[in-house]
C-alpha cells in the first residue's frame, strides 16, 4: 500500500512576486509616497457626498460641518516623521548599506546597463578621464572618532567617483548642481544614522554606575536628541520629486552619472525607509474622525493611494503575471507529490488566486476588500460602493498595530494556523519576518516551538549555502530557542537550489 502524499502549506511574502515584475516591499514603500493623491482625495470626497447628514452615523461619529471641512493628505510636513522612524529603527541597515556601498552601487549600475544600455564606467571615464576606483577619498576625508562607523564609505570606489566629479574644476557648477544635492543627501543620511547610534549610546550610558532605588536617574535617561531636520529631509525630497530620466545616446556623461547617483540613493531608501511611526500615529484616527478630522483624512486617503498603486502595478504586469513563470505557477508542479493544505499571503494582489485556482488567506488584507471602521466590518468592493459610510481599502501596510480588526479576520488567522498545524511542512517564500509583522512571526514561532512543526524558509541569495549568520538572523527574528525545526534553503533568481528547482528539493526534505 503506497504512502499517502505529504501535506504542505505555504506562506508567501513580497519577495515571491519580484520575479513577476512587482516591486519589493522597500520599493513599494518609496513609490507610495511618490504618488499624487489627487485622485484619492476625489474618492474620499465622493464618499463624503453619499453620507446622510441627518443619520446617527453623521451626528455622533463625524465632526460638525464635516461636509465642508478641508481634506488633506500626507505631504512634506510628514517627511520629518519618516526620517525619524527610519533613523530610529533602521539606522543599522543604513550604516550597513554605506559599508557595502560598492556592492549595492554595482547592482544599480548593472540595472542601468540592462535597462538602457548605459555603461557607468564609460560615462565616468568620458567625464573625468579616470576609471572608477583610480582614486579613493579615505585619506582625504575622515569623520570624527565619535562617528567612525561611517568612515568605510570613503574607501568606496563608487562614492569616491561621485566625490571626484565635485572636485573637478573642468565641470561647471551648474552641471554639478543636481549630483551635488544627491551627494549631500548621502552625507546627511550617513551622519544621521551614525549620530542616532551615538545618541542611543550616550542616553543608555550616561552613568557607568547608579543606585537603582533613586528614580531621579531615570528622568535623566534621554537628554540627547537628534535634529532630524538636517539629516535626511533633502534626500526624501529628492526621492519623492525626482522624475526618472530616459537615458539614450544623446544623454551627456554628467547626466548619466547624476541619474546613477539618484538610483543608488533611491535604492538606499528602499532598504531603509520606515513609515511605521507615521502610520501608527494616524491609524487610530480611522476610528475617531471627530477627534482629529485632518488625521482621519490623511490615513484614509493614504490607504486609497496604496490600493490604487497596487492595482496599477498589477494591471501593468498582468500579462507577464498570468502567463509568466514564477513561484505561483510552480505550485502546479507539486501535484501528485504533495497535497497543498493551505496558502496564506501577506501580499495584497489577488492574481495568486487566478494562477493557483485555490482559496487564499490574505493575512494583510487585499485590494478586493474594504473596511468600515465605524462598524468594524470587512466588506467586498461592491458593498463599499453602496455604503453610505466612509470606507477604506482593507490593507495592513507597514505598521506595528496591524489589528485583527474583526471577528471574520481573526477567524481566518485561527483557521490558517490550524491548517498549518495539520501540515507535514510549512514552506515560507519571500517573507522577511520584519518587526511590523510580529503577528505573523508569532504564528510561525508557535508552530516551531509549541507544535514541533517543520518550517522551511526559501532564502534568496547569490550564494549556494546558508551561513551561520543567516541562520542566526532568522532565529533572532522569530525569537526561537532552537533552529532544529527550521530548514533554510538558499534559492537563486531562477528559483533553484544548487541547480535543482525548489519544489523538487522539497521532496528530499519530506
Amino acid at each position: 500500500m503506497s504512502e499517502a502524499p505529504k501535506k504542505i502549506s505555504f506562506l508567501f511574502g513580497a519577495g515571491a512576486e519580484i520575479g513577476y515584475g512587482l516591486p519589493s516591499g522597500g520599493k513599494f514603500a518609496v513609490d507610495i509616497f511618490k504618488m499624487d493623491p489627487s485622485e484619492d482625495k476625489k474618492e474620499f470626497k465622493r464618499q463624503r457626498e453619499k453620507i446622510n447628514a441627518g443619520s446617527p452615523y453623521a451626528a455622533y461619529w463625524l465632526p460638525q460641518n464635516y461636509e465642508s471641512k478641508p481634506v488633506s493628505s500626507f505631504g512634506k510636513t510628514n517627511y520629518e516623521s519618516l526620517i525619524f522612524s527610519s533613523l530610529e529603527n533602521r539606522r543599522n541597515e543604513i550604516i550597513d548599506y554605506f559599508e557595502k556601498f560598492d556592492d549595492y552601487a554595482k547592482e544599480c549600475a548593472d540595472k542601468l546597463y540592462s535597462d538602457y544600455g548605459v555603461d557607468i564606467e564609460k560615462a565616468f571615464k568620458d567625464l573625468t578621464g579616470l576609471s572608477i576606483g583610480d582614486e579613493l577619498f579615505n585619506h582625504k576625508i575622515k569623520l570624527s572618532d565619535l562617528l567612525k562607523k561611517g568612515d568605510a564609505l570613503f574607501e568606496s570606489e563608487y562614492f569616491s567617483a561621485f566625490l571626484k566629479i565635485l572636485e573637478l574644476k573642468e565641470i561647471e557648477g551648474k552641471q554639478k548642481a543636481n549630483i551635488k544635492k544627491i551627494i549631500r543627501a548621502f552625507f546627511e543620511l550617513l551622519i544621521g544614522a551614525c549620530g542616532e547610534d551615538l545618541v542611543h549610546q550616550l542616553n543608555d550610558g550616561l552613568f557607568e554606575k547608579r543606585p537603582d532605588d533613586i528614580d531621579l536617574f531615570d528622568d535623566l535617561g534621554s537628554i540627547f536628541t537628534l535634529d532630524y531636520r538636517g539629516v535626511g529631509l533633502s534626500g526624501l525630497e529628492i526621492i519623492f520629486t525626482h522624475n526618472d530620466k530616459d537615458l539614450n545616446e544623446n544623454t551627456t556623461p554628467i547626466e548619466i552619472m547624476t541619474e546613477f547617483a539618484f538610483k543608488v540613493l533611491e535604492d538606499l531608501f528602499t532598504k531603509a525607509l520606515d513609515y511605521q511611526a507615521l502610520i501608527d500615529n494616524y491609524f487610530r484616527y480611522l476610528y475617531s474622525p471627530k477627534t482629529d478630522w485632518s488625521k482621519f483624512c490623511k490615513i484614509s486617503i493614504f490607504l486609497h493611494t496604496v490600493r490604487r498603486y497596487i492595482k496599477e502595478i498589477a494591471e501593468k504586469y498582468e500579462g507577464k503575471i498570468l502567463e509568466g513563470d514564477g513561484y505561483y505557477h510552480d505550485l502546479d508542479k507539486l501535484e501528485g507529490n504533495f497535497v497543498i493544505q493551505s496558502i496564506g499571503t501577506t501580499n495584497y494582489n489577488t492574481f495568486i488566486e487566478k494562477i493557483t485556482k485555490r482559496k487564499i488567506v490574505y493575512l494583510n488584507g487585499s485590494v478586493e476588500l474594504y473596511y468600515d471602521p465605524y462598524l468594524n466590518k470587512i466588506m467586498s468592493r461592491e458593498e463599499a460602493e453602496n455604503s453610505k459610510h466612509f470606507t477604506v481599502p482593507f490593507l495592513f501596510t507597514q505598521s506595528g498595530i496591524k489589528p485583527l480588526t474583526s471577528v471574520s479576520m481573526s477567524e481566518q488567522y485561527v483557521n490558517l494556523y490550524r491548517s498549518f498545524k495539520e501540515s507535514d511542512l510549512v514552506c515560507i517564500i519571500g517573507f522577511g519576518f520584519n518587526k511590523d509583522d510580529g503577528h505573523i512571526n508569532g504564528m510561525i514561532r508557535a508552530l516551531i516551538e509549541d507544535e514541533n512543526k517543520k518550517v522551511c524558509i526559501l532564502h534568496y541569495t547569490k550564494e549556494n549555502t546558508i551561513s551561520r549568520n543567516i541562520e542566526k538572523e532568522y532565529k533572532d527574528k522569530l525569537r526561537i530557542e532552537s533552529t532544529n525545526n527550521l530548514i533554510i534553503l538558499p534559492v537563486d533568481k531562477n528559483r533553484e537550489i544548487n541547480g535543482v528547482k525548489w519544489y523538487k528539493k522539497l521532496l528530499e526534505i519530506l
